[in-house]
């Protein structure tokens, strides 16, 4: 009878340790998945972001190389401007 009242404890503890496991393993899952959630929507915002910049690209590559674009570039990237335009600095 003695051995039996043992054996019933140490199952109990043993599934009520289970049970803890069961439980602590679920709640780090969900904590993970939430991180992995906002990671994934984040690079999606990175996806379409790119995706925005290639086809500002595309259409920078598909515009006609005339006088307007040769103008364009040189004001964008190298900062140039026509002799008769005034420039003003602010330090706002």
């Amino acid at each position: 009878m003695k051995n039996i009242g043992r054996f019933n404890l140490f199952v109990k503890l043993a599934v009520t340790a289970f049970v803890c496991f069961c439980i602590f393993t679920i709640v780090g899952l969900h904590f993970q998945y939430n991180e992995l959630r906002e990671e994934g929507n984040a690079l999606n915002q990175q996806i379409e972001n790119v995706k925005d910049d290639i086809e500002k690209i595309q259409s920078d590559l598909d515009a006609p190389f005339d006088d307007k674009y040769i103008i364009r570039i040189a004001r964008e990237k190298l900062n140039y401007c026509l002799p008769e335009e005034i420039i003003f600095y602010s330090d706002r």
